[in-house]
């Protein structure tokens, strides 16, 4: 009796995926390997920009709404916060408080109804924070130069301070 095998037809020509690479000209693979980090950046970039740090709202007047770029244009504003004051001791030097709130809109009908708002009016922003600034004029990473894109605009009343006695309050 003669046993015969019936083996599958191995192919030593073809090289791996690897082995491709290494065949490759020198200056393509000096290419290839400069582009890799930049791929991977823009990559983790682009993941990261989906989550939220925080969800919030900010709550003041106005101030300032612009386009701003050269290569990429974004939107960008500034709310002035009514003025709080810290303890001296929280703060280094003497340095002075910035009631500021700088913000990006990325969606083009948040900028309607932020154009939509009188000058003067109280108004809250609803932002979403993320966990950095996309500056850079790159496709799909041209969205903000701020940490804090809007998502919604609302009228607020505006800040009324309570009213204290009038009268001084006597020692016991």
């Amino acid at each position: 009796m003669s046993s015969t095998s019936t083996k599958p037809p191995t192919s030593t020509n073809t090289p791996s995926l690897f082995g491709r690479f290494w065949a490759l000209p020198w200056k393509i693979k000096l290419i290839a390997l400069a582009l890799v980090p930049v791929v991977l950046f823009y990559a983790g970039a682009l993941l990261l920009s989906l989550f939220n740090y925080a969800v919030g709202e900010r709550t003041g007047v106005l101030s300032k709404i612009s386009k701003k770029g050269v290569a990429c244009w974004t939107t960008e504003g500034e709310l002035a916060q009514p003025s709080f004051s810290k303890s001296g001791a929280l703060r280094s030097g003497n340095a002075p408080i910035d009631n500021t709130f700088y913000f990006s809109v990325p969606d083009p009908d948040v900028r309607k109804q932020l154009d939509a708002v009188p000058p003067g009016s109280s108004v809250s922003l609803q932002y979403e924070q993320k966990l950095f600034a996309l500056d850079l004029p790159l496709p799909l990473l041209c969205r903000r130069r701020t940490q804090y894109e809007i998502t919604g605009v609302r009228f607020a009343p505006a800040y009324q301070p309570e009213e204290f006695p009038a009268r001084p309050i006597e020692p016991r």
